[in-house]
């Protein structure tokens, strides 16, 4: 769907959400040419141009304009004229009138909201880039590394570091997306017996090389409990999720009779 003349605003929607946008006009300014005459009435001085700004929107927010066009009518009989059927002697000064209009400021604001929302992100990327290598070259304990798998994302910890190695007690369970990483932090999700140390070396293979260490985090604060409204955890060698092994734990404790 584009931008429709005969509908300058119209609403798309999906789902639950409706999404209006198309053009609106803003008027810039309006001259009376008094050595003009009316061709249809014949009256002299009477003949004004208006000169529109047409912008793009979305949600009635204006992103940037993108047409100009003028309105020249006689003020007396009320006719429209094209630029071609006004006299001949205006053509020029008609022509440089309408050119002279420049769009207002607040036309673009959209389209400069949406480039400082883009340099935002990419700072912000860059930023946290500079933060996860600081992190890497000088490791603390308890940092957290985000892990790749083909799976999904999972954790691990620094435990303890020794000389050019570093050794990691790993998380059972794996999120599918990244943006759920953090979920996995929980005490009772890490295996104390599942420890593993690496050189720095190897290090730099995973987190240079095959890009396997994501993120890394630091004085990363515990989740809070799991709730059903997040997505299924699996553990890493693909058992069922957390709350399936809770309840299956219940149903064959001993003592509930």
């Amino acid at each position: 769907m584009g931008i429709i003349k005969k509908k300058p605003t119209f609403a798309h929607s999906n789902f639950n959400t409706m999404i209006i946008y198309g053009y609106r006009e803003a008027r810039l300014q309006t001259k009376t040419f008094e050595d003009g005459f009316c061709t249809a009435c014949g009256q002299k001085g009477t003949l004004t141009a208006t000169v529109f700004s047409r912008h793009a929107h979305i949600m009635w927010v204006p992103l940037f304009p993108f047409y100009k066009r003028m309105v020249i009518r006689c003020q007396h009989c009320g006719k429209e004229f094209q630029l071609k059927e006004t006299p001949e002697i205006l053509h020029s000064r008609l022509y440089e009138f309408k050119k002279s209009q420049k769009p207002p400021f607040w036309q673009w604001v959209g389209l400069l909201l949406f480039i400082v929302f883009i340099f935002n992100i990419i700072l912000s990327v860059q930023l946290d880039n500079k933060k996860r290598e600081s992190f890497y070259k000088s490791p603390q304990l308890n940092d957290v590394y985000c892990l790749k798998y083909d799976e999904g994302y999972s954790l691990m910890y620094i435990d303890e570091i020794r000389d050019d190695s570093v050794f990691f007690i790993t998380n059972d369970y794996v999120a599918e997306k990244h943006s759920n990483a953090k979920k996995l932090h929980r005490p009772d999700f890490y295996d104390a017996d599942t420890y593993y140390g690496y050189s720095r070396e190897k290090l730099d293979e995973y987190y240079y090389d095959r890009k396997i260490i994501k993120d890394i985090w630091r004085n990363l604060p515990y989740n809070s409990e799991y709730t059903e409204d997040d997505e299924p955890l699996t553990t890493d060698d693909g058992d069922e999720s957390y709350e399936d092994e809770e309840e299956e734990e219940e149903e064959n404790d001993p003592t509930n009779g």
